[in-house]
């Protein structure tokens, strides 16, 4: 029975080729192992072709269970080999017809994977989302703006008519103030926060729909930190939440995380 390569990721070179060997792979059969270059270790499994080729993998991607599952295992995975090593993380299912085609492939990106487990050797990813309860914001902003104050202030004093006209007009300036400041607050925090980052990346913004909580999004970054820094970091993402939290602010930080955001493989398609 043939049998398939696959990768998960391109490790800094170790002396023992079988200290990953406790891990099972994807299928849930064969366990890890690396194969050494001359600088660098390929992290894979042996897959039986007979249930990953390419045309049966085609048909299980299609099963949103299968899938899910088995992007659970390779991030699982991703996470245990970090722990243990450094590791430039490939995408899910990349997988090679043979060793000496997986060879050729690191033969001829080994320099840019070796320049990237450079880049990130000693270091981690963690990502922070900032979300905004826009209703406790906004009644921050009318109790406290002292723009509020003075408009409402001076709209006290005028007629009934202008009365209505201008509320509905502070109505819609409180709108600009509150996204604004969505806008001013995220980019503070982030500032403060890159301070002590290597690198960083924005991320998209997601909707309600998609991140399933009742508060806005207002920031989705990635940065890359230094071991060293990484304790004085999220203690300021804490001191944050914690100052911010009444004001309608909440700060969510995960990792560490393989350094997925920065190990840009674009001119390897692998």
């Amino acid at each position: 029975m043939a049998e398939l390569l696959y990768l998960y990721g391109i490790a800094t070179a170790g002396k023992n080729n079988e200290s990953f060997s406790d891990l099972i792979g994807i299928d849930g059969e064969h366990p890890l192992f690396t194969i050494g270059f001359e600088d660098c270790m390929a992290v894979v499994c042996r897959l039986d072709e007979s249930d990953y080729g390419e045309e049966i993998l085609e048909k299980k991607t299609k099963q949103l269970e299968w899938i899910q599952e088995k992007a659970f295992h390779h991030h699982e995975t991703l996470l245990k080999l970090r722990e243990r090593t450094n590791i430039v993380p490939m995408k899910l299912f990349t997988i090679y017809q043979s060793e000496n085609r997986l060879s050729d492939v690191v033969q001829a990106h080994r320099e840019e994977w070796n320049e990237l487990l450079t880049e990130i050797a000693g270091k981690e990813e963690w990502n922070l989302k900032i979300y905004c309860d826009p209703d406790r914001l906004r009644g921050n902003i009318e109790k406290n703006h002292p723009d509020v104050l003075k408009k409402r202030e001076d709209i006290a004093g005028m007629s009934q008519g202008m009365q209505y006209l201008q509320k509905k007009k502070l109505d819609g300036w409180i709108d600009q103030v509150v996204e604004e400041e969505q806008l001013t607050f995220s980019k503070q925090m982030h500032d403060t926060w890159n301070g002590w980052a290597d690198r960083f990346m924005e991320k998209k913004i997601w909707k309600k729909d998609v991140t399933g909580k009742t508060e806005e999004m207002s920031w989705n970054g990635a940065y890359l930190i230094s071991s060293e820094n990484v304790e004085t970091f999220l203690e300021l993402v804490t001191e944050a939440n914690d100052r911010h939290r009444e004001s309608g602010w909440k700060i969510e930080v995960t990792g560490p995380w393989p350094a997925y955001h920065f190990v840009t493989l674009s001119k390897s398609e692998v």
